[in-house]
């Protein structure tokens, strides 16, 4: 699979580019903790875009995930709600979208419902583990005014994509399969999400991004048995106890970093993925 996203004026630059500089996020999730910052949404973006073209969405359906994907959490409060952001998520970013016909995510008025769908079935606990709840789906789809006979697959499809790039980017918790709140890819929907080389990628994506973390951030402190993530959920905690339960306040990654990081590990992740047909070639 050859990941052409990365050129220049891609929708996919554009809008990674248009929810991180613009400070809309910002502005809209100003209390939230450490774990669903702007580099969350750089990730769920990127995970969101490597899941569609996989699973072959055309460039219409690409551009309607990617935001909202953009969007999912920046009905966030703090970081742990028990699902309640999903609703206020998908009415801000309608919100955004009926203001802002001309704006650079390419959204049209008609695909708003869907965009707010996606976002308020993100939160939404499934009755079966890893498949849509299509019941509930559809009951969604009729509050925010989707045709549900033209668009109900291409909303299921976005709708699974997106909650699956979501539960990828647990792996930022910590690499390891014992933490609370690690990845569980027994609750994915997508066969592209449920590849053991996706999990990784998710997993080396984090490992990468907390590194960047610590060297901006904590530049003398050891890493922890090789495991960066694990490494910076410590010295966050740590430091807020010691500080009388203030957060520190961290310098965050730029969009530019994080999207040469972004294309770093894919680039190696495709050498890797070479150099095993090769060697299953002798």
């Amino acid at each position: 699979m050859t990941y052409n996203f990365f050129e220049e004026n891609s929708q996919f630059l554009k809008s990674i580019n248009a929810i991180s500089e613009s400070g809309f996020y910002k502005e809209v999730t100003p209390e939230l903790g450490y774990q669903h910052k702007i580099g969350h949404i750089q990730k769920v973006m990127l995970l969101s875009q490597i899941i569609a073209q996989n699973e072959d969405l055309d460039e219409k359906q690409v551009k309607i995930l990617l935001a909202s994907a953009a969007f999912h959490d920046s009905g966030r409060t703090r970081d742990r709600d028990n699902g309640e952001h999903g609703v206020s998520s998908a009415e801000i970013a309608g919100n955004y979208f009926m203001k802002n016909p001309n704006n650079p995510y390419g959204i049209t008025q008609s695909e708003i419902g869907i965009i707010q769908t996606a976002i308020a079935y993100h939160v939404i606990n499934e009755n079966i583990p890893g498949k849509v709840d299509e019941s509930r789906l559809m009951k969604l789809c009729l509050e925010y005014g989707v045709n549900i006979k033209e668009n109900f697959e291409n909303v299921k499809q976005i709708s699974a994509i997106l909650k699956d790039a979501d539960a990828l980017d647990r792996a930022r918790f910590s690499s390891r399969s014992s933490s609370p709140n690690s990845l569980d890819s027994s609750m994915l929907r997508t066969k592209t999400a449920k590849m053991e080389s996706v999990i990784e990628f998710a997993r080396e994506i984090n490992q990468t991004y907390a590194t960047y973390v610590l060297r901006e951030n904590y530049p003398n402190e050891p890493i922890e048995q090789g495991d960066s993530a694990k490494t910076l959920q410590f010295l966050r905690y740590n430091y807020k106890i010691k500080n009388g339960g203030v957060r520190k306040i961290e310098n965050e990654i730029s969009v530019k970093t994080a999207i040469t990081m972004f294309r770093k590990i894919l680039e190696n992740t495709k050498m890797r993925a070479e150099v095993e047909d090769d060697e299953r070639e002798l």
